[in-house]
């Protein structure tokens, strides 16, 4: 189906207003903060002893500070995975513990990324499940309690 010669010419003057106009930003895809079940079980075998790294710390920070409870952990990797500025206090000092431990690990950022998300993972899907402000932290101490038994 040919256009029309005025058709034609209107459809042309809109292309080159188009091309005379700035481009458009790409807006940067956001990191997700979960892992897929099948990535996670994957990063679960791979990176066990950084997550079990990374849940000392957020369990240490919790015990330290009345204030971190799951929503604050929550941020808290959130700004980490996303490499975000700390939208709190609270956020920031679980934050500063996590890179603080992430220093102490011979970790590539790839691991320690996936290791993140997969924390995250667990924290959203407590929430799912279980109502209350603590129901991910409740669960972390006893698997680091379990661990560090395990350990000795």
């Amino acid at each position: 189906m040919a256009l029309s010669a005025k058709k034609l010419q209107e459809v042309m003057k809109e292309k080159r207003r188009r091309d005379k106009l700035p481009p458009r930003p790409v807006l940067a895809e956001l990191i997700p903060l979960t892992l897929k079940r099948g990535e996670l079980s994957h990063v679960t075998d791979r990176c066990s002893t950084i997550l079990l790294a990374i849940e000392t710390t957020i369990v240490q920070s919790a015990r330290e500070h009345s204030q971190v409870d799951d929503e604050i952990v929550r941020l808290t990797l959130a700004c980490l995975i996303r490499q975000l500025p700390a939208e709190s206090e609270a956020v920031a000092l679980v934050a500063s513990q996590l890179v603080a431990a992430r220093q102490a690990l011979p970790v590539s950022d790839d691991d320690w990324l996936l290791s993140l998300r997969a924390i995250c993972t667990s924290v959203i899907n407590h929430r799912k499940q279980n109502a209350g402000a603590f129901s991910y932290l409740t669960s972390a101490r006893n698997f680091v309690a379990k661990a560090n038994s395990l350990r000795q």
